[in-house]
C-alpha cells in the first residue's frame, strides 16, 4: 500500500533502492524494532541471516542504516556492534548452524549466495539476480488477487482447483485471470532467457572465500556444503515453461484447433492431427511428471543431514518452507523455523491458525550440551511443541543467548 492505494512495484533491487525500501518497512514496524532494541540493551546480539526474500541486507548500506536505526533505538551507539549480519548462513561456537534454506529449492536458489548479482559485464550497479520464484510472486502471484504467498495451498493447485478459483473469484468481475497469467507467465519466461547467468568457476571459489572470510566456516567445507544447491530455475528452460503452464497451455490450444481440423478440411491428413496432437499432448503430460511441493520439501530436509555430517555440528535450523518442524536425532537438533507470516484461513484453504501459537526455533547450550527445539510463542509465554524437544528450563529464557562477542563481520565484495 502507498498512500492508501495497492500498487505493484518492480523496482530493481539495487543498494540506493533497498535502503529507501528499508526505511519504509522500518517506519511501519516500529514494535518490531522496539522489540529488538529491548534485546540489545539486555545485553543480547540480533543476528540477520539473509535468505531469498532479502538478499538486499547484503548491501553494506543496507547493514549500515539497519545497525543505526537499532542502535538509536535502545539509546547509544554501541549496540550497533551487537548487531551482525550472515549472507548465507550463521554458525555459532556451540555448533549451531542456521540458514534459511532456498538455496536447496530450485526457484529460490543463487548461484552465488555471497553476491547474488547480475553478472559484471551487464552493468556498473550491483543489482540482485531475480530468481524465479522471486519473478513468479511480483509478477504473477501477486497480482491475482486472491492468493495467498504464505498458505501453500492457496496457490498450488491442479487444473480443476484453478478452475474453480476462476469460477468463484474472477468469471463475474473485470479481472482477467487469464490475461494476467499470460502476461506474467511470458515476461517471466522472456527474462529468464534473455537474463540466464552461466557463471564461471573463478565466481564459486570467490563466494567460497566469501563466505569463511564472514563465518570463520573452514573453505574446503564450505566448498562440499556448495555442491548440495539446487541448480537455479533458470539454467533449464523447460522446466521454467513447464512450472508457469506455458507449455500445457500451448500444447493445448493447438490440440483444440487440431480437433476441429477436419471441420474444415475433409482429408486423412486432417484427421491425423485431430487425432495426432491431442494423443502427444497426452503422452507429454505423462512423460514429465511435476515436482511436487512435498517432493521439494523433503529434499531440502535431507540437505540438513549433509550439512550437519559436512561441519560436524550439534543443530541444523532451516526456514523457508514455512513448515515448522523438530527432531532430535542421535544427539544433534533438526528443526524449521516455520513461518509467522499471516496465514490465516484462506480463501481456499480450510488449515486454521495453530492454536498453539508462532513457531520458534529456542536453543540452550551449556556445559557443552544444547537442549531445546521446536517451540510456540501464543502470545504469553514459549512452551514445547509436544515432544519436539529437550527439557529446558523455562526461567531463564532471558539467558539463553551470550553477550556480544567479536566475530568475523567482513561485508562480501
Amino acid at each position: 500500500m502507498i498512500d492508501g492505494k495497492a500498487l505493484f512495484e518492480d523496482l530493481p533491487r539495487t543498494e540506493p533502492v533497498a535502503i529507501d525500501l528499508l526505511d519504509r518497512i522500518l517506519a511501519d514496524h516500529e514494535g518490531y524494532v522496539a522489540a529488538l532494541a529491548r534485546l540489545l540493551r539486555a545485553g543480547h546480539r540480533v543476528i540477520f541471516v539473509s535468505g531469498n526474500h532479502d538478499p538486499q541486507l547484503g548491501f553494506p548500506g543496507v547493514r549500515i542504516r539497519l545497525r543505526e536505526r537499532l542502535a538509536n533505538a535502545a539509546g547509544h551507539v554501541r549496540f550497533g556492534d551487537s548487531v551482525l549480519f550472515r549472507t548465507w548462513f550463521w554458525q555459532g561456537p556451540d555448533g549451531i548452524h542456521v540458514e534459511h534454506g532456498n538455496q536447496y529449492d530450485t526457484y529460490c536458489s543463487f548461484r552465488y549466495p555471497m553476491a547474488p548479482f547480475l553478472p559484471p559485464e551487464r552493468g556498473h550497479d550491483r543489482e540482485i539476480h531475480a530468481t524465479v520464484g522471486s519473478m513468479a510472486f511480483r509478477l504473477l502471484g501477486a497480482r491475482l488477487g486472491f492468493l495467498n504467498p504464505h498458505v501453500d495451498a492457496s496457490f498450488l493447485m491442479d487444473l480443476d482447483g484453478y478452475l474453480r478459483h476462476w469460477f468463484k473469484h474472477y468469471m463475474f468481475t473485470d479481472h482477467s485471470l487469464a490475461l494476467t497469467w499470460l502476461k506474467g507467465a511470458f515476461t517471466i519466461a522472456t527474462r529468464v532467457a534473455l537474463g540466464r547467468d552461466k557463471g564461471s568457476p573463478d565466481r564459486a571459489d570467490q563466494d567460497a572465500q566469501a563466505a569463511s572470510h564472514e563465518t570463520g566456516a573452514d573453505v574446503d567445507d564450505i566448498a562440499q556444503h556448495r555442491e548440495l544447491f539446487a541448480a537455479p530455475a533458470e539454467e533449464s528452460f523447460h522446466r521454467v515453461l513447464r512450472e508457469f503452464w506455458v507449455d500445457r497451455m500451448t500444447l493445448g490450444a493447438l490440440s483444440a484447433v487440431a480437433v476441429l481440423t477436419p471441420a474444415f478440411f475433409r482429408n486423412r491428413t486432417a484427421v491425423g492431427i485431430a487425432i495426432g496432437l491431442p494423443l502427444l499432448f497426452a503422452a507429454y503430460e505423462l512423460a514429465t511428471p511435476k515436482i511436487t511441493l512435498d517432493d521439494n520439501y523433503r529434499l531440502i530436509a535431507t540437505r540438513a543431514e549433509t550439512i550437519q555430517k559436512i561441519y560436524r555440528l550439534k543443530a541444523v535450523v532451516f526456514g523457508h518452507t514455512h513448515v515448522p518442524y523438530g527432531r532430535w536425532n542421535d544427539g544433534v537438533f533438526f528443526g524449521n523455523s516455520g513461518t509467522w507470516s499471516a496465514a490465516y484461513r484462506d480463501l481456499e484453504c480450510s488449515e486454521p491458525v495453530d492454536p498453539r501459537g508462532k513457531p520458534v526455533i529456542w536453543l540452550r547450550a551449556e556445559n557443552g550440551r544444547l537442549s531445546g527445539g521446536l517451540h510456540r510463542w501464543n502470545g504469553h509465554a514459549l512452551v514445547p511443541d509436544f515432544e519436539k524437544v529437550a527439557p529446558v528450563d523455562h526461567q531463564r529464557f532471558s539467558e539463553s543467548m551470550p553477550p556480544a562477542v567479536g566475530e568475523p563481520d567482513a561485508v562480501p565484495a
